[in-house]
Formats: structure tokens, C-alpha cells, sequence
């Protein structure tokens, strides 16, 4: 019986490198393979491991690259080929993995994994699209490997059906540093394939390798590109082709009449129609009868409502067109709309999708005013670069009028995603701006409709917790992580101490031009701590996106670049230390100490940082000034889920928020304790340790100020006295 996979390799002069390469192939996850090495004239000649699935050839003289690796093709006998050189190595589930997905999808001719170094195995996909490993049109593919556009595939990270292989006839001799470019050109002229996010194989990359970076290697690629070039030419998309318009219908008869009528008055006439009846219970039917239909309309019915995505999918997959569009049943386009979109394509043939601006009209037709609606408020679409879509999307969707998509791109990125609701749009505009840019037409060739039929638009249509959250997921798949901080502070009433407004203001503006979110919230009025506390915390987890977690108190003044050099350490809890307000010998978090074996001697508990301070454990939890990681408070709230309660006092806005209970006063063996100790010693349940950031310039202010440093004061405890009075003489001086 045959393996299902054969892995092939040539080797010259590697005898260490083949030998981890050959034990990465017998980790695999599937044992059913055959490995072919080829020992292309090594000195001393190849060894490699007794097992009845390796097959050791060998040449006396050296042929040079791609014969060996040519020839262990032709002995090949799995369904499927991995080359693999010498000084590579494959992950334990590449060959099972990739095995199973060219099984799944027959269409599929070879697979590759994510490239470069880093974590193996599977990938969240925002790490495939950070890395231009994104999925795309074969003609593109060709684009990308000629003009050597951030190729994200190579050998080692390659699965192919032998059958392919055999096609193609292997490697071309006459190419030397760019073979296996020149092998996927061919590859892609008549194939189709696969970037899995999955990160599979390694290299070490000596430098004495063959084609190592040099000046005499740099001439050979050149000329190995120019050979490529001159054997083959780009292949473009279909710049021209004929569009099907979809129209999703769900008791819209009042409106459709006007929707085919934009659709018979278009300047292009040769268009195919769909139009998927999507369970109706009002006079649909008459309302088509009363329109003119073109002959090729093609009717398709639901028995029961599916929604508005599933309808645009169906129509996708009965669509046999170069173009496709979807129209609402409630809108229009103007007479030229399918004219200047199919333009916009045969102008760029790269482009995959189209759109125009839109108009906005009333529930008659009439148009409405700039500003009439809070609909026309949202920013519109605009040209930009791909990289600016990008960006601008990441904090929200714009205002797009109808658009044409090119159909094979729809397919290939799955159609739309029938769970993200009235966000499945801006979804379907991220996937497609990870292949190609957009194109808008900056004219109103779409007049969209603004009444109470809008699935999207009046008050409680859509419910705001699922769209953060919803928004929140999509931006998961698409965009690296990104840091948000929250900046709270709880006011007894509206009023900041100038210094606290000072810092707080230079904090967020270097929080902004080093790139970081944030956001700045305030709860006044609540002279309950705890439960003002509550209410910031449980807000906090709300907000799917915010990382970090500042509680500031409205009494405090600090250096602002000691909030980012915060961030930037790992540890769940970071709290500031300074002496207690009108009780200014004690400190509000103190270091935990033991004695030095043997010396008599006690030390704080800590690790020192870069900066010549030290992070130190805390006796006990102080929340002055405190970062807390968002992980911690799920944590949290997972161990004390059934600690909840209600107040629709605590915050109006969200009457029916259920409340986890972080901070509570408590009297414990005779003594009352505040709420920080109390989350304190639930926190020292959990196991999460509360460290001091020392390195913080601060201010406290009470009866009287005061200012200080917590590392200066560990270190020169008698000259702090010295430093304040200076600091006040200082300020004093300003004033």
C-alpha cells in the first residue's frame, strides 16, 4: 500500500542539519509517509536512520540544485509531495494537518503554511493577514511571485498532489536561486491554491549555503528573474464580463416597484436578475406583476424567513456572471450605475470590489437634506489607500452605496457571513481589503431609503452591547491585538485638583503619540467608594477591547511617562505607593520582606527592572493608583460568579447591569476594612500576586501636600524630608 504522503529531499554536506531534519519528519502526528533523500555527491556520503520508510540514493558527483530534489520525485509514491531541504524542519502536525485539508477540498492543489519564524502550529488569521499571507486569485498569485511581492510561501511550508507534480515535471534545471518561484507560476497558470494559518516548518539557513546572500549570488538571482519573466507573462483578471443583480426580498412590495425600475432604466441592458423571495406574507407577487420584468429574471423562493445574508448567498451561488451585486428591495441606483462600476473594473483589472456613494430618501422617495438623519451623519466612503482602509476601519464602518463585486473573489472568501448581522458588510470589506484595495465612484449612485422598514436605522433596532461586542469579534480575525487603557477615576463631585488635571491631561496626550488607545472615564457623585468602584470595573469588562485598567484617585498628581512604562510590564497588578492622606508616616502599600539565609538580614521580595528599580510584592492591595490587567478581573469574576448584584442607582445608563462584587467594606475579628482590602485578600485567593512600581514621581494632597518617590525613599529614607520641602519650595516659587 502506498504512503500518503512522500517527503523528498536533496542533501549535500549536511550531515547535522539532515539529522534534525530527519527526526522532525519522524515526530509527525501521521506515521504514514516514505522520506527520499538524495544524497547529491556528499563527502563523507549521507547517513540516515534504519527505517523501512526512508530511502537512502546516492550520486558520486554533485549535481547541483534541483536535480536531487527532481529525481526523489520520480520515485515518489504518496498522494501527495513535501519537499524539504536538508537544513528545514516541519512541525509534528504538518503532514496530518495538511493532509486532512487537501482530503477535505479536492479543488485545492497544494497548500502552504505561514511564513517566516515564530510560534508553530495553528494561527489566530489577524497574524496570516499581518503577514500578506492572505488567500487570492491565481492570476494574482502569478502577479505576486513575478513582481516578488512579499511572497509569503516557500518549499519547506508545501503540500502537492503528486499527480501535480508529475504535471508540472518538477523543478525547472535552468533555474537556479528562484526555481521554486518559477515552479509555483506554473503551478498557478492552471491550478488553484491554499495558505493555511498555520505556521509548519523552520530553517536555519547557514551562511555557507548555496544560494546565501552575496554579490555573486545577487547577479545569479537577477538573472534567474529575468529568465523567469521571459518564459512567462502575467495573466490578468476578467476585465470585462456581464453582472447579475440580486435583490433579497422580505415584505418589500410597497418599495420593489421602484427598485426594478431604477434596474430598467441602467444604460447597460445585458444584466442577469435574481430576485429570492425571502417568505413574504404581503402581496409580493402582485407587486411584481405590476413591474416589468426583464426575460432572463430568475425567481428563487424561501419557505421560511432565513434573513437577509443567507438570501445574498444563495443568490451568490446561483450567480453565473463575472460580476455580482446586491440591491436592497427598498433602494435604488441611478441609470448609470452598472455602466461607470464596470468601467472602474475594466479600468483595473485588480480590483475586486466597487462601490458608489449614496444618497439618502424618505419613505416616499423624496430626498432628504444633508443632516436630516442621524444615518447621514456617518462618515462616507472616500478613496484611500488600502493601508488607510484599514486603519479607519478599525475604529468603525463608513457609509458605502450599493457595490459590485467581482464573483469569483465572493466565492473564494466564503460569501458573507450569515452571524454578523448588520455588520456582515463591513466584515465582507475587510476580508476583501486584505487582497486587493477598493474602489469607491465618489458620486450618489445609490439612493438609500431612511423609514421604519430599516433593519439598522431608528431607536432599538439594534441592541448596543451586541454591536460592541459583534465589532469586537470581527476586528479579532482581521487586526493584531492592540492595547486600550482606561483611565477612571471615581469624584465624590465633579471637581479635580489642578495637579490631577495636569498629569491626567499630558497622560493621555503621550498615551496618543505613542500610538496607544485610550479612553479617559469619570464617575462623579457616587459617595459610595465601593460601589463607584463596582460600577468602573464592571463597565470596564463590558468594553470587549480595553486591556489595561487605571483607578486613579481625584487626590493625586504623577509624572505622566510612568503610566506607558507601566503598560509595558507583564504583571496583572501594579499599584503606586506614597504615604496616606493626613496620616503621611504610613506608606499606602508596603514591600514584603524576609531574611537573607544565614545574614540577618531582610530584603523586599521583587525583581529588578531595566531601569535600575525593582518591582516589589505588596503586603496588601492600596488602590490610589493601581493598573490592573483585564485578565485578572475575569479571573475574578469567574471564581466569584454567584457574588452579584443589582443597583439601578449605580449607574442610569445601564439600569439592568448585573454587578460582580470587587469592593465591599467588611469588619473582620473586631475591625472595619475598606474596599481595596477586601479585593485585596480575594485577589491573594486567586493567587495573583500585587506588585509596587516604586519609580513613580508623585503627589498626594490632603491637609497639606506631599511629594515624593517611593524608590528614592527605600533607598536615602532621611533625605525625602529634604526633597519635599524643596518640591514645595518649588512650586511655592511658580505659584
Amino acid at each position: 500500500m502506498n504512503p500518503r504522503v512522500s517527503i523528498c529531499t536533496s542533501v549535500l554536506n549536511q550531515p547535522e542539519y539532515l539529522k534534525r531534519m530527519i527526526e522532525s519528519v519522524m515526530a509527525q502526528t501521521m506515521p504514514d509517509w516514505e522520506l527520499i533523500v538524495v544524497d547529491d555527491g556528499s563527502s563523507p556520503p549521507a547517513e540516515v536512520p534504519q527505517d523501512e520508510r526512508i530511502k537512502l540514493v546516492r550520486w558520486d558527483e554533485n549535481k547541483g540544485i534541483p536535480h536531487g530534489l527532481n529525481h526523489a520525485f520520480t520515485l515518489a509514491k504518496g498522494d501527495y509531495i513535501q519537499p524539504l531541504s536538508a537544513d528545514e524542519w516541519i512541525d509534528p502536525g504538518k503532514l496530518e494537518t495538511f493532509v486532512n485539508f487537501l482530503d477535505d477540498h479536492p479543488d485545492i492543489g497544494c497548500v502552504w503554511g505561514l511564513p517566516g519564524k515564530g510560534e508553530m502550529g495553528p494561527r489566530p488569521s489577524w497574524e496570516q493577514y499581518a503577514l500578506r499571507a492572505h488567500n487570492r486569485s491565481r492570476q494574482t498569485w502569478i502577479r505576486t511571485l513575478m513582481h516578488l511581492e512579499n511572497i509569503p510561501m516557500g518549499g519547506a511550508g508545501m503540500l502537492m498532489r503528486t499527480s501535480i507534480m508529475d504535471e508540472l515535471g518538477g523543478f525547472d534545471s535552468q533555474f537556479f536561486h528562484c526555481s521554486d518561484l518559477e515552479l509555483f507560476v506554473r503551478f498557478f497558470q492552471k491550478h488553484e491554491g491554499w495558505i493555511l494559518p498555520y505556521r509548519c516548518a523552520d530553517a536555519d539557513q547557514p551562511d555557507n549555503r548555496l544560494t546565501a546572500p552575496s554579490a555573486e549570488n545577487k547577479i545569479r538571482f537577477d538573472e534567474d528573474m529575468a529568465k523567469l519573466h521571459a518564459k512567462h507573462k502575467l495573466e490578468l483578471p476578467p476585465a470585462e464580463g456581464r453582472v447579475t443583480v440580486g435583490i433579497p426580498v422580505h415584505n418589500m412590495a410597497e418599495t420593489i416597484g421602484a427598485t426594478l425600475y431604477s434596474l430598467e432604466t441602467q444604460t447597460v441592458k445585458d444584466f442577469d436578475l435574481i430576485i429570492l423571495d425571502d417568505a413574504s406574507t404581503d402581496d409580493l407577487a402582485g407587486a411584481l406583476k405590476a413591474a416589468k420584468l426583464p426575460p432572463n429574471v430568475q425567481m428563487l423562493k424561501f419557505d421560511e424567513n432565513m434573513g437577509l445574508r443567507h438570501a445574498i448567498n444563495t443568490m451568490l451561488a446561483h450567480c453565473k456572471t463575472e460580476f455580482f451585486v446586491s440591491i436592497a428591495a427598498d433602494d435604488i441606483i441611478e441609470p448609470t450605475y452598472l455602466e461607470k462600476a464596470l468601467a472602474a473594473f475594466k479600468a483595473n483589472p485588480w480590483l475586486e470590489f466597487v462601490a458608489s456613494q449614496t444618497g439618502f430618501m424618505d419613505k416616499d422617495g423624496n430626498p432628504l437634506p444633508p443632516g436630516a438623519n442621524d444615518v447621514q451623519k456617518i462618515e462616507r466612503a472616500a478613496n484611500k489607500p488600502r493601508e488607510h482602509w484599514l486603519e479607519r476601519l478599525y475604529y468603525g464602518n463608513v457609509y458605502f452605496g450599493v457595490g459590485m463585486y467581482r464573483t469569483a473573489a465572493l466565492r473564494q472568501v466564503g460569501g458573507w457571513d450569515t452571524e454578523a448581522g448588520v455588520l456582515t458588510d463591513y466584515d465582507m470589506y475587510l476580508k476583501l481589503l486584505q487582497r486587493e484595495n477598493i474602489h469607491i465612484i465618489e458620486e450618489d449612485l445609490t439612493m438609500t431609503r431612511i423609514w421604519d422598514k430599516n433593519s439598522s436605522v431608528g431607536p432599538g433596532k439594534i441592541d448596543p452591547v451586541w454591536l460592541r461586542n459583534k465589532y469586537a469579534e470581527i476586528k479579532k480575525r482581521y487586526y493584531q491585538p492592540r492595547m486600550k487603557v482606561i483611565l477612571a477615576t471615581p469624584f465624590y463631585e465633579m471637581k479635580g485638583y489642578s495637579p490631577y488635571i495636569f498629569s491626567m491631561f499630558h497622560t493621555a496626550k503621550l498615551l496618543q503619540q505613542l500610538g496607544i488607545q485610550s479612553e479617559f472615564w469619570e464617575l462623579s457623585g457616587d459617595s459610595y467608594v465601593d460601589r463607584a468602584k463596582n460600577t468602573l470595573f464592571n463597565k470596564f469588562l463590558e468594553d470587549p477591547e480595553a486591556t489595561d485598567l487605571f483607578m486613579i484617585d481625584s487626590d493625586m498628581q504623577w509624572n505622566p511617562d510612568s503610566i506607558p512604562r507601566m503598560l509595558m510590564l507583564p504583571d496583572p497588578i501594579l499599584v503606586g505607593s506614597y504615604p496616606q492622606k493626613n496620616s503621611w508616616e504610613r506608606w499606602t502599600s508596603v514591600p514584603e520582606i524576609r531574611e537573607e539565609e544565614g545574614s540577618g538580614a531582610f530584603r523586599p521580595i521583587g525583581r529588578v527592572l531595566e531601569d535600575g528599580t525593582a518591582l516589589l510584592k505588596a503586603t496588601h492591595m492600596a488602590g490610589g493608583f493601581v493598573r490592573i490587567k483585564r485578565n485578572v478581573l475575569e479571573a475574578y469574576r469567574d471564581k466569584y460568579k454567584d457574588d452579584t448584584y443589582k443597583d439601578v442607582s449605580a449607574d442610569p445608563s445601564a439600569p439592568e447591569r448585573v454587578y460582580t462584587n470587587f469592593f465591599q467594606c467588611e469588619v473582620r475579628d473586631g475591625l472595619r476594612w475598606g474596599e481595596d482590602r477586601f479585593f485585596g485578600r480575594r485577589l491573594s485567593e486567586l493567587g495573583v500576586e500585587v506588585m509596587i512600581y516604586p519609580n513613580i514621581e508623585f503627589g498626594h494632597y490632603g491637609v497639606k501636600g506631599w511629594f515624593g518617590n517611593f524608590d528614592r525613599y527605600l533607598r536615602n529614607p532621611e533625605k525625602q524630608g529634604e526633597y519635599n520641602q524643596a518640591q514645595q519650595d518649588m512650586r511655592e516659587t511658580v505659584s
